[in-house]
């Protein structure tokens, strides 16, 4: 996030002025507004100069002051040619980078005697504004009585300026002046979280470790960092390993195993044969193993000290009836999963989210040589991490955004300090009651205060009928695997250029698999399939039959690979498709979500919050969104599927 916004030429006419002025012809009162209405009309015919459009402002203000009476035939006219509504006139001006202004800033130069264009526009954007932030050096804990009646002592702090907004100012001083707090600092998407850890870090005396949920963010921020002696970057996989590996040499865990982080080369079948898993019912032992990890992964991401039904209640139809035996299973694979015996040539994998439970179960203590602990996107975390950071002797200043955290509620330091960030550099205010709207339909409970948008930014929420109404180039967001799929199908059948993000293909490639082996075993067993039903079930709900006859006309892995292939690099794509989950710390010029981002929890498997999941996706785009009509109202239906479903 860069420290300055790119502010657009705000426009002294308000968005109620226009709504008004198309419906009936009615003519803005104050001379300053009908001035900006004059200037809109031209902005909206053919691009218009800054420093021509602040003139003529001005120009026409003191005409329309001075003529009062005839200002009304002369502006009556402008209707002629021009866009017939409000959103369309708010997306043809953001695209010059021109926004409206909020009626209470006209009000107020609507009452001076004479406009100035260029106040107006600097009272237009205190998004970003100058201040202040004191640092205090090493002296200020190395000072002694005697070094300061000796007058020889270094100075305490040193004063830096900057350019930030009111919340990330606050919470900046909030973090200088604590240096030893557990500090949960949640902010909202967009709001400048990287840009205030850069400032950090900048002016930092104490030593840091930064950490990130994945190695590629890790470099990132390091690209953006630059040289900073001071400050340690890790992964969340590699601070994971060492936080074991130092429990391991102190001797704190029941078996001597270092748990850390791998992936299983293994199939499903060889894992089975080696740690004796058994079938359990009708359910064979392959299928045993995937509910196992499932209800595994559940809890690791609970509050729970024991596996228990309720988290088996994705994996398994009506598990609250008779979990039991999956549970049973579960804990023989969990016991392997740490087991030095079995894990010696990396049977199974390990995430840090395991190992983070595995020490959590035998109360390990990070060691404080990593002085601060930065933790980026810890909304993320678990609730054993949480723990294990609240035991932490140093500081800790936790940052992340709980409304995206899709799936259970972001943990919090059970004491410490609790600090928010509302105000977007991403936004502007045109997407504000949006991005509310949408939240209150599932609110995390956390912020204080509501969501803000940059009252000097350029962006314009648009809707569309049709998903070909949406432009051909930018990034789409899908809420559905097999959406992605039938359109990413489309598109190259089509001959069009475009790329999927690197999660979301990986996604796409195991959900094809998993299409293809079900689709295998109704041919091969007599026309007979759980799977396979549960499939068609899957699509039926999401109105997607075509997908269905594309497994049921041979689709496999050898098509999916041929149409990667010809996919563009992500980085590169002027056309890029993702899925919901995957455009977490991400931003894109221009966002089209498509109707399944609204619509959503009909599948059994369907894990994530929707309403968390649009509002992530919604606050990607920095010029454009686009959205489907009705995107709310179908957003409201899916979360009370989503609770039901969620009920035992």
């Amino acid at each position: 996030m860069s420290s300055r916004l790119t502010s657009a030429y705000v426009l002294p006419l308000s968005q109620e002025a226009v709504a008004s002025y198309l419906e009936d012809g009615s003519i803005p009162v104050s001379a300053l507004e009908r001035a900006g209405l004059f200037a809109a009309a031209l902005c909206l015919r053919s691009r218009q100069p800054e420093g021509a459009l602040s003139t003529m402002l001005e120009q026409a203000c003191a005409l329309f002051a001075a003529q009062p009476d005839a200002v009304p035939a002369q502006l009556a006219g402008l209707r002629a040619g021009l866009p017939s509504t409000l959103q369309a006139w708010q997306q043809a001006l953001a695209s010059q980078e021109r926004v409206l202004a909020p009626a209470t800033l006209i009000e107020q130069h609507a009452a001076t005697e004479a406009f100035d264009a260029v106040a107006f526009q600097q009272a237009c954007d205190g998004t970003l504004t100058p201040h202040t932030v004191r640092f205090y050096t090493e002296a200020a804990y190395q000072e002694t009585s005697e070094t300061i009646a000796s007058g020889e002592h270094a100075p305490i702090y040193i004063e830096r300026d900057h350019d930030y907004t009111d919340d990330q100012a606050r919470a900046l001083r909030a973090i200088v002046a604590n240096d030893d707090e557990h500090i949960d600092l949640d902010a909202y998407a967009g709001s400048g979280k990287t840009h205030l850890v850069l400032q950090l870090l900048a002016g930092a005396t104490r030593h840091f470790t930064y950490l990130a949920p994945r190695p590629s963010q890790v470099q990132a921020f390091r690209e953006r960092l630059g040289t900073q002696a001071s400050v340690a970057l890790l992964s969340q996989i590699a601070f994971a390993n060492q936080v074991a590996a130092d429990a391991h040499r102190r001797g704190v865990l029941s078996t001597d195993f270092a748990p850390a982080y791998q992936v299983s080369r293994l199939s499903f079948a060889e894992i089975v044969s080696r740690i004796g898993l058994q079938p359990i019912g009708r359910t064979p032992a392959t299928s045993v193993l995937r509910i196992a990890f499932d209800g595994i992964a559940s809890w690791c991401r609970s509050t729970s000290a024991q596996l228990e039904a309720r988290h088996f209640l994705r994996a398994v139809p009506y598990a609250m009836l008779d979990a039991s035996p999956f549970i049973t299973a579960a804990e023989h694979v969990w016991r392997c999963m740490f087991n030095p015996t079995v894990q010696k040539g990396g049977l199974l994998s390990l995430t840090p989210d395991h190992i983070g439970k595995w020490l959590a179960q035998h109360d390990a203590r990070i060691p404080a040589r990593w002085g601060t602990l930065l933790i980026d996107e810890a909304h993320d975390l678990s609730p054993a991490w949480k723990q294990l950071l609240s035991g932490y002797e140093g500081a800790v200043i936790s940052l992340g955004d709980p409304n995206q955290r899709l799936i259970g509620r972001a943990p919090r330091f059970a004491t410490g300090m609790a600090l928010e960030i509302n105000q977007s550099v991403r936004q502007g205010r045109y997407v504000e009651q949006l991005v509310n709207d949408t939240l209150a339909l599932d609110a995390t409970g956390v912020y204080q205060q509501p969501f803000s948008g940059a009252s000097a930014h350029a962006t314009v929420a648009a809707t569309y009928t049709r998903w070909d109404e949406v432009p051909t180039e930018g990034t789409q967001v899908y809420g559905s695997t097999w959406r992605l799929l039938e359109e990413a199908q489309r598109l190259s059948a089509a001959g069009a250029a475009f790329g999927i993000h690197p999660e979301s293909l990986r996604q796409l490639g195991r959900e094809v698999d998993r299409a293809a082996d079900a689709y295998r075993e109704l041919t091969t067993h007599g026309g007979s399939s759980r799977r396979w039903e549960d499939l068609l079930a899957e699509w039926d709900e999401q109105q997607l039959p075509q997908v269905s006859r594309l497994f049921m006309r041979g689709y496999n892995r050898t098509h999916f690979d041929a149409l990667c292939e010809r996919l563009e690099p992500h980085m590169q794509a002027a056309l890029l498709l993702m899925l919901v989950e995957h455009s977490k710390n991400t931003e894109f010029a221009q966002v089209a979500m498509a109707p399944c981002c609204f619509r959503t929890g009909f599948a059994r498997r369907y894990a994530h919050n929707p309403v968390r999941a649009a509002y992530t996706a919604m606050t990607r785009g920095s010029r454009q969104l686009w959205l489907p009509e009705g995107a709310l109202e179908d957003l409201q239906q899916s979360i009370a599927r989503y609770h039901d479903r969620k009920r035992p």
